[in-house]
């Protein structure tokens, strides 16, 4: 009675394991695009800083790399990094900014970025 058990379950088994393995795959092919897409959102924040005076811009009436800063900011999943974009934003649009706590918080917000851009390789 065994011996005629045995291949049936294993048949329900193998039917069990081939229904299930593509959706386990595109779970964790999924997560892998998650992860791509932070990377990438990262990269280009990292890149709108790549001038010397990009952090002055910030404090422009009508500043472009603020608003890909807020664009690519909201973005990002990682709520730590997000609300050190947001916090440098909210600065250097206020009238009383100095320039070392402007660029204190850019630091912040490249360390944020940065941790953010690394954990995801």
């Amino acid at each position: 009675m065994l011996s005629a058990l045995l291949p049936t379950g294993t048949a329900i088994l193998g039917l069990v394991a081939g229904l299930l393995a593509p959706m386990i795959s595109s779970l964790l092919d999924g997560r892998k695009r998650r992860g791509e897409h932070q990377r990438v959102q990262c990269d280009e924040i990292l890149t709108l800083f790549q001038g010397v005076d990009v952090v002055r811009s910030l404090t422009e009436p009508s500043s472009i790399v603020r608003r890909s800063l807020l664009l690519r900011a909201a973005r990002i999943q990682d709520g730590r990094a997000r609300q050190a974009c947001n916090d440098l934003v909210e600065y250097a649009v206020g009238a009383n900014w100095q320039e070392a706590e402007l660029l204190s918080r850019w630091s912040v917000m490249i360390h944020e970025v940065a941790r953010v851009y690394r954990s995801t390789t």
